[in-house]
């Protein structure tokens, strides 16, 4: 199978007070990482899907993206992120003359309020200036939204909620805050210099979200993601079926063969070494039960009731009726699938299988 290939490039002008990814806020360092990105990909491939993480993408210059973007010949999908403040006329039209095809544009929220208590770069006038000109230049375009930002009310968020949609956007990213462990604002937040809204503010809000999305035709097929029809990313829906991937640059994962590994976190070892790898396992056939079942789950579409009882014998019969009864598993024809509401607590309730 031709796989997907993720290139991470870390470099971002600042680093986001909630960001636990592997960053760089080092821009002299762009030539000899890319150098280093060019000798870990080696020779060139045909390849499905191409996708530019970070990392903030869009900050990395328009010669080094190209120089990467030629290793590949890409069949469908060439997706990069971006931040509004990086997107004008200009550089979508050179992202588009080497391939890109998709952009990931990291809004957050259209309230610079919360824009501000994250620390990021761009206002909300720049995120809908940002998204307006991508969509106008024929882009497929989706916009990350974070739910549960310091200073967001529930007026505040269903007012980012209505902007977005009111875009025209094919696809969005909605992600419910992860407090990660020594990040900054994780900090704040214990050490009570900022708060945060209460957990089940942040679920009503994720299961109106997930009903308004609906009716504006961003159907969801994912925990966090919503489309049109035919807008979902093909880069994404591999990591959910398990298809295999290769990622390059700082910190990246890849799924080859039932082997996952991940790159060095450390740029400077990156830089010295690309293959250096952080931890490198194969899966045993439980481990990879259980990531089948927790991937198949996460997505809207469910798994086929026959392959869950296969899978899991009684229990699954008894977790599925209890499932349907207490609300958190609905039917669709032979097959099971979280409600919005299961999704908010879907890794405990899988956990019930095992």
């Amino acid at each position: 199978m031709v796989p997907g290939i993720y290139i991470h490039l870390p470099f971002c002008t600042t680093h986001c007070v909630y960001c636990p990814f592997a960053i760089s806020t080092n821009m002299t360092l762009q030539e000899e990482y890319v150098a280093a990105l060019l000798r870990e990909i080696g020779e060139g491939r045909t390849v499905d899907t191409l996708y530019f993480g970070g990392g903030t993408p869009s900050r990395t210059s328009i010669e080094h993206l190209a120089m990467l973007a030629s290793r590949f010949s890409v069949q469908g999908e060439l997706t990069l992120e971006a931040n509004p403040e990086d997107v004008n006329a200009e550089s979508v039209a050179a992202w588009r003359d080497i391939g890109v095809n998709r952009l990931s544009i990291g809004v957050q929220a259209f309230n610079d309020s919360e824009l501000r208590a994250i620390g990021r770069v761009h206002d909300a006038t720049q995120a809908r200036n940002a998204v307006e000109l991508a969509v106008q230049a024929g882009l497929r375009v989706s916009l990350d939204l974070i739910l549960g930002l310091p200073q967001q009310t529930p007026e505040r968020f269903r007012d980012s909620l209505q902007q977005a949609i009111d875009l025209g956007v094919g696809h969005l990213s909605l992600y419910m805050l992860d407090l990660d462990e020594k990040t900054p604002l994780q900090v704040q937040v214990a050490r009570g210099r900022t708060t945060v809204p209460e957990d089940d503010q942040v679920a009503n809000l994720y299961i109106e979200a997930v009903e308004r999305l609906d009716r504006a035709s961003l159907h969801q097929y994912e925990i966090s993601n919503f489309a049109r029809p035919g807008e979902e990313s093909r880069h994404n829906l591999r990591y959910w079926r398990r298809e295999p991937y290769l990622g390059f640059g700082l910190g990246a994962h890849s799924f080859v063969d039932e082997r996952r590994f991940a790159n060095t976190r450390d740029i400077h070892r990156y830089i010295a070494d690309p293959l250096a790898e952080d931890f490198s396992e194969t899966l045993s056939d439980e481990e990879r039960r259980h990531e089948f079942l927790f991937l198949r789950l996460r997505q809207s579409s469910g798994i086929d009731y026959r392959e869950l009882v296969e899978l899991c014998g009684q229990e699954a019969v008894e977790w599925t009726e209890r499932g349907l009864r207490e609300g958190w598993l609905r039917r669709l024809d032979s097959r099971v699938a979280f409600t919005p509401a299961g999704f908010l607590l879907s890794n405990d309730y899988i956990s019930q299988l095992f």
